[in-house]
């Protein structure tokens, strides 16, 4: 059993400690070492943990009801530098809470149709091309690629033969946001 919520600043503590667990796991996914993570000040945690709050983004968390402990977390914002659409960023699911069985990210993803669907027609989102899970995630969900690849960069550390590079996906948002996968 879990709860969604979006962050607030004085989830900060845990933000970084989840987040270190991200970058201990998969430095790709969240483009930072733990070193790197490490440098990170308060203040940039604390901004990190608002975006929960803000009219432009959303962060959403999914918390273990027993234990409080952070199982996953999906952050959106209002555009980027490809255009004004909504952009799905910050995504991450502990490893023992991914999988459909455990229904955290389908409903982390469900949060951020809500959201997306209120501010756009069109979800974007950039995704490690070697990253098979969460490419075919969002391939249920509808995200196809757009074209458009870019370099990947992992800070703290020289790029890697087998990162591959970010592929950019998208999907319409419709007044329905149910994920299509729940319609398979």
């Amino acid at each position: 059993m879990f709860t969604l919520r979006t962050t607030r600043e004085e989830d900060w503590p845990q933000l970084r400690t989840f987040r270190l667990g991200n970058a201990t796991d998969n430095p790709v996914s969240w483009t930072a070492t733990v070193d790197e993570t490490l440098r990170i000040p308060e203040g940039g945690w604390r901004m990190r943990a608002r975006r929960g709050g803000q009219p432009d983004t959303t962060s959403v968390v999914a918390t273990d009801d027993e234990t409080g402990r952070w199982l996953g977390m999906m952050c959106a914002q209002i555009g980027d530098a490809h255009g004004p659409e909504p952009v799905l960023t910050g995504v991450y699911v502990t490893p023992d809470a991914r999988g459909r069985a455990a229904g955290v990210t389908d409903a982390l993803f469900e949060s951020i149709l809500r959201w997306a669907g209120s501010r756009g027609t069109v979800l974007r989102l950039w995704v490690a091309e070697h990253a098979v899970p969460a490419r075919r995630f969002y391939a249920r969900n509808g995200f196809v690629p757009t074209g458009r690849v870019e370099e990947l960069r992992v800070l703290g550390r020289e790029p890697q033969p087998d990162d591959g590079g970010l592929l950019e996906m998208s999907r319409p948002l419709t007044g329905d946001t149910t994920p299509m996968a729940a319609a398979l």
